[in-house]
């Protein structure tokens, strides 16, 4: 088993080897043609358990290859590779995928191809060895096809340090974003054609891991799913893609405050900063999406499109300025190089048993949130909405660390918690909604008239309190399933 360290890039428009090239002022790539074939069972169980088996055929070699999921990073994946004849799986009992899929083995069939013409150049930079390549490949699947381009860094000796600062060399030269899907991902989504957007999946932490391997993997999921979200929202204005871009990047603002005993620090701070101005620049548009519901079929929802495309017009600036795309590059090498782990005063605490660490801080998180009750019901939105951004936090951190109390008794309990704590939020939600309408109105120029707005919205916000109370309650009574 090997540990391949790959980055890779997503250029905004199709790169050419040439303009690649003289861009880095390399000599003429090396260029290969390859046809994979990806093999899972009909039902997809191999990519379920988090591999990817292919045979990789260039001129007459075949290598097999498999892959699990990110070990360390965004970048870093276990791989097991042999020669093997033709398109014949090799797979001997000790092999990962025979463990994964057990009796299920005998269900392997070829699912999916990618053909792919490639550029290669090999770069020494101080004592590091970088082979660059830039792929246009073409995925198929279920008689649909998708072409690509993508650029793949990987680090061959040396440091990582060399590996980033090649991405943010290429990210001065030409538009490029950090990929998070391989090429079997691109075909896997091929099938099922266009989603509206890309919601989180749950992280897979292992009892055996540590706080420390615990947050990387946590944080490698929140870019996963920003930046999948992010690339929807290039294509167009889709307003769950922004609303789930921007949850993305609330997630992992959330994962910086349930490590921050860790991770706490000068570089922590600025890249916090920089996810809160990005967070911040989708608000507007969010916050026209989510009044437009509220306003039924009153004369502002027509007068509220123009401001709306205005304000996707200032996220879509926001995603395109430097500091989005080397925003993704800091987080990922700040995350995987671990250079906070070791001067940290609380390095220690990196070492504790991830489920440990999590029921700790599930635990303060539940505390803080139901010594919140009263607040539901009074007078003042502000206390409401805190107590919102309370069990917004809340569930996001069980959502993390789900999989670390996945016994069946665990699994019931937390299924329940979740229930309700999504319950709470979204009524907690909705009250916030209808505070801020008004609000939001004002700010756009659009006055309403209160009292209409008041008459009709009473009996309602009635409703999402009492609603509130009900679900704050069950949390409060709920199975304590971390400890």
């Amino acid at each position: 088993m090997n540990i391949e360290f790959e980055l890779k890039l997503v250029p905004d428009k199709t790169a050419g080897a040439d303009a690649l090239s003289r861009a880095l002022q390399l000599d003429a790539p090396e260029t290969v043609r390859m046809r994979a074939l990806y093999f899972d069972t009909p039902d997809s169980r191999l990519a379920r358990s988090g591999y990817s088996l292919r045979i990789r055929q260039t001129g007459r070699k075949h290598i097999q290859t498999i892959k699990a999921g990110a070990a360390a990073g965004i970048f870093a994946r276990r791989e097991w590779e042999q020669p093997v004849r033709g398109n014949r799986l090799k797979l001997d009992a000790d092999n990962p995928v025979v463990e994964a899929l057990g009796k299920h083995v005998v269900e392997l069939e070829p699912r999916y191809e990618v053909r792919t013409r490639r550029s290669i150049w090999m770069i020494e930079t101080g004592d590091a060895l970088i082979e660059l390549a830039l792929d246009h490949a073409e995925a198929r699947a279920g008689g649909e096809t998708s072409s690509f381009a993508e650029i793949e860094l990987e680090l061959k000796r040396g440091g990582i340090a060399a590996l980033f600062a090649l991405a943010r060399r290429i990210g001065k030269l030409m538009p490029v974003r950090l990929g998070v899907l391989s090429k079997v991902e691109r075909a896997q989504r091929l099938p099922k054609g266009a989603k509206p957007s890309d919601k989180d999946r749950k992280v897979a932490l292992t009892p055996q891991m540590t706080a420390e391997d615990a947050f990387r993997a946590i944080v490698h999921a929140c870019l996963r799913h920003y930046r999948l979200n992010e690339d929807r929202l290039i294509k167009d204005d889709n307003a769950e893609a922004l609303h789930q871009a921007r949850v993305a990047l609330r997630r992992l603002r959330s994962a910086f405050a349930a490590f921050q005993p860790l991770i706490e620090g000068q570089t922590t701070r600025k890249l916090d900063a920089d996810i809160r101005w990005l967070t911040g620049q989708f608000a507007l548009a969010r916050n026209i999406d989510a009044v437009t519901g509220h306003l039924g079929d009153i004369k502002w929802k027509a007068r509220l499109r123009a401001k709306r495309k205005a304000a996707y017009a200032d996220a879509h600036r926001a995603i395109d300025s430097t500091l989005s795309r080397e925003l993704m590059l800091d987080i990922v090498q700040w995350a995987s190089s671990g250079k906070w782990a070791g001067r940290h005063k609380n390095h220690k605490l990196l070492g504790k048993p991830a489920r440990e660490y999590a029921a700790q801080t599930i635990g303060r998180l539940h505390k803080k949130l139901t010594s919140q009750a009263q607040a539901i019901t009074g007078p003042d939105d502000e206390r409401r909405h805190k107590a919102r951004k309370v069990a917004k936090k809340l569930r996001y951190t069980v959502e993390f660390f789900a999989l670390l109390f996945d016994k069946r008794k665990e699994r019931k309990a937390r299924i329940r918690y979740l229930a309700a704590l999504e319950e709470l939020q979204d009524h907690l939600g909705a009250l916030n909604d209808m505070a801020m309408l008004p609000v939001l109105m004002a700010e756009l120029g659009l006055n309403m008239d209160d009292m209409e707005y008041e008459s009709r919205t009473t009996g309602e916000r009635d409703f999402h309190i009492m609603q509130s109370v009900h679900a704050m309650n069950l949390l409060c009574e709920a199975d304590r399933f971390w400890e």
